[in-house]
């Protein structure tokens, strides 16, 4: 037994599955909305009996191997080791790396070795103690600073990368990592572009070390530098892709079915200290699509915990358009002008910041709110400043009886008529869809065939006896699509059918063909009556396809035929025509 068998015994796909989404059984399967693009109604399939997932929507399929790859984002080798450290077996090979696989293997090893040092700085060594004093000041925890692997860079970068060349890391490797750079001023020597900053580790939710995060302390006499800086783009730290807490949020998150969202580091580890574990924070107030889709793996209901003045934000506004068209769920905290951040609401007293939470309201009321509250509606100027932020805002809801809601809301706020607040709704900025006739271009008949052909085969597999079904009913349609063809020679030759066992002894190049279709065929749920009456159908729009084709070609041979005067080919291939053209008929009048 190979590693990837021996793993593939030991893990159920349905469980594997379950622990990165909410699965719920449906007949024989298991239904969840698709990870990987954005849907309402489930359409994401888990098989137990095959041990494979397949998405009815985007069209993703394959095995437990293949969903760790797509969901993680990562290659082969990455998701073999993943997926052997749940199995518990060891794996004896470590060659098969690709390039890209053991640089982002080497960097992990890197990001973590350089954690250790920073976490043992700030916890052990002297030159960590100031910083250590100002996590103190802040109420942060010593269970709290272990618990994030937060750090200290000390100010004289040698040290660090002294250590890491003793660890048996290149100076190349140093650069990839983004921590380092080449100094300018000294030849040959590494800079630590964290140097005497408070480190805070990045931490995919796979608990990889990805990059870091560098706040200057208050001591800091060096008026230039800037407050918070990040890690650059490196291949295994992307901002965009990137949320701080999800590896220690990402559970609290699914039980919740929520997730806080707030905007730097502290406001994100103070109340997760007090008890709020379904936190995470991003820099600023813009969310992208890549952020919102790892949250959107865990829940539909974001609560945000930004910045007070979000809502004339830009940024802010074409975030929530997007998490709006995502489907979520959107709810604000209101600190009022009391905090200026859920960091100092909760050092003051958690309770508060746990009460916000509680009584979070829907982002377009918040908005609608804020906005009334912070502008003088006794005056023009005052409506209008309330126009110009909120409707941008309102005009972009993707649902048109909320958006019609909302206008008449503010409406009513700003003591007007809901006529005209739509009306100048409308002169807001939106997409423009053009008015022009789609074309249609056909599906090429090739295509059509080997769709009909497939249909056919979801059918034959949806039966309790498939071989029988392909051996008496269909005998009569000769298979063209290369990839049915040997799926059906396949399933011939066989004696019995039991879906797990045809599977394995299917060749590779097939396999994905056969999972594609059998899962289509479970979904059908037909008697054997229905099923037949499908069958019929599904045939007779191939034969039509079939005998119009041959049609085609003894048009081409007959007219061959009389050009070289051969009168006995040209009344044999006539009569064969004429067969054919009956044949035709019949099956039309039958359907029609």
């Amino acid at each position: 037994m190979t590693e990837i068998e021996e793993i593939k015994s030991k893990i159920d796909i349905v469980e594997l599955i379950n622990r990165y989404l909410p699965l719920k059984k449906r007949g024989r399967h298991h239904v969840a909305c698709c990870p990987f693009h954005h849907e309402k109604t489930p359409s994401f399939t888990v098989s137990p009996e095959l041990q494979i997932f397949k998405c009815f929507g985007c069209g993703k399929s394959g095995d437990m191997f293949t969903f760790v790859q797509e969901f993680e984002k990562v290659g082969f080798k990455e998701a073999l080791e993943d997926l052997a450290a749940i199995a518990g077996v060891k794996l004896t090979r470590s060659e098969g790396y690709s390039q890209e696989e053991a640089l982002r293997k080497r960097l992990f090893s890197l990001n973590t070795e350089i954690n250790k040092f920073y976490h043992y700085i700030l916890l052990n060594h002297p030159l960590g103690k100031p910083c250590l004093e100002y996590l103190t000041n802040r109420h942060i925890k010593l269970s709290t600073i272990k618990l994030f692997k937060i750090g200290f860079s000390p100010p004289n970068s040698s040290l660090i990368t002294s250590y890491l060349q003793k660890k048996g890391f290149s100076e190349q490797d140093l650069i990839t990592s983004g921590t380092f750079g080449l100094s300018q001023y000294h030849s040959g020597q590494f800079y630590d572009r964290f140097s005497d900053r408070l480190v805070f580790p990045l931490i995919d939710s796979r608990d990889k070390i990805i990059g870091f995060s560098g706040r200057i302390l208050p001591t800091s006499t060096n008026p230039n530098l800037a407050k918070y800086i990040n890690s650059p783009e490196t291949p295994v730290y992307h901002k965009s892709q990137t949320v701080f807490g999800i590896n220690l949020a990402k559970e609290f998150i699914k039980k919740s079915n929520s997730v806080i969202v707030v905007e730097g580091e502290f406001d994100m580890i103070s109340p997760y200290q007090s008890g709020i574990k379904n936190i995470v924070a991003i820099k600023g107030t813009a969310f992208t699509a890549d952020q919102l889709q790892l949250l959107r793996r865990y829940t539909d209901t974001l609560i945000l915990g930004l910045d007070s003045d979000f809502a004339g934000n830009n940024a802010a506004r074409k975030s929530i358009e997007l998490a709006d068209s995502m489907e979520f769920d959107i709810k604000v905290i209101n600190l009022s002008s009391e905090f200026k951040d859920p960091d100092e609401a909760v050092s003051r007293d958690p309770a508060i910041f746990q009460e916000a939470i509680d009584t979070a309201i829907p982002v377009w009321d918040y908005i609608i709110k804020s906005t009334v509250a912070s502008n003088d509606l006794t005056t023009v100027k005052g409506k209008r400043a309330v126009l110009s932020i909120v409707l941008p805002f309102l005009s972009k809801i993707k649902n048109e009886v909320i958006r019609s809601d909302y206008l008449t809301l503010l409406a009513s706020a700003i003591g007007s008529s809901p006529e005209s607040v739509k009306a100048e709704a409308q002169k807001v900025d939106r997409p423009i869809v053009a008015t022009m006739t789609k074309v249609v271009t056909p599906e090429p008949e090739s295509s059509q065939v080997s769709r009909l052909e497939d249909q056919l085969l979801s059918l034959v597999f949806s039966a309790r006896k498939p071989i029988t079904l392909i051996k008496n009913i269909i005998s009569d349609y000769t298979f063209v699509t290369p990839k049915n063809i040997a799926l059906v020679d396949h399933l011939k030759s066989r004696k019995k059918f039991i879906p797990s066992k045809f599977a394995a002894t299917l060749p590779a190049e097939i396999a994905p063909s056969f999972h594609s279709i059998y899962l289509t065929g479970t979904t059908l749920n037909l008697d054997a009556h229905h099923r037949r009456l499908e069958i019929k159908k599904t045939l007779n729009l191939l034969l039509t396809f079939f005998y119009k084709e041959k049609l085609n070609q003894l048009s081409l041979s007959i007219g061959s035929a009389e050009s070289s005067d051969d009168s006995v080919q040209v009344e044999k291939l006539e009569v064969e025509y004429n067969q054919i053209l009956s044949k035709l008929s019949r099956l039309q009048s039958n359907r029609s």
